[in-house]
């Protein structure tokens, strides 16, 4: 009689624990998908930042290269802006896989908000300054709703042409 009994608390007890090991496993699984889904959000966001800042910088050359004929919001600058945009990884699928196609994505997204800016500071110095609208267009989908709070909604790329004083 003692060894059935002990048999079904045996039984009764390891049944308890493979519940406890399910719960477990999802409070674990919970907490790690949240810590990846962070960093790789973190990540793609600073990916992004570094595509934007180095807009900025291609523009700059490209007026150091156009040379003393740039004008504010040069065309052929920011010809050069959209071109680098669009060879970065930062354009949904559904903008299309053609340079073209990109780059009529990245003119509706920022041209309509903010176009990219060529103003000149000084006599020597052009600034260019690139605005990427991030929470219109992000890379990865929010999967929590409280990621709105940390992510920005704009990143912003700077970059000074310094010419040759005349």
């Amino acid at each position: 009689m003692t060894g059935r009994l002990s048999h079904k608390l045996r039984t009764s007890v390891m049944r308890r624990q493979r519940g406890i090991a399910a719960v477990e496993f999802a409070l674990v699984f919970s907490l790690l998908f949240f810590a990846m889904y962070g960093i790789v959000t973190f990540g793609v966001v600073l990916y992004t930042q570094q595509v934007v800042s180095r807009s900025a910088e291609d523009g700059a050359r490209a007026v150091l290269r156009l040379g003393q004929s740039v004008q504010a919001n040069d065309s052929r600058v920011q010809e050069v802006i959209y071109d680098a945009l669009a060879s970065a990884l930062i354009t949904p699928p559904e903008a299309g896989t053609s340079m073209a196609q990109k780059k009529a994505w990245l003119r509706t997204q920022m041209g309509s908000r903010q176009p990219p800016e060529i103003t000149q500071q000084s006599a020597e110095q052009i600034l260019v300054r690139v605005t990427y609208p991030y929470s219109a267009s992000p890379v990865l989908p929010r999967v929590v709703p409280w990621s709105n709070g940390w992510m920005p909604s704009l990143l912003v790329g700077k970059a000074i042409a310094m010419r040759p004083a005349s």
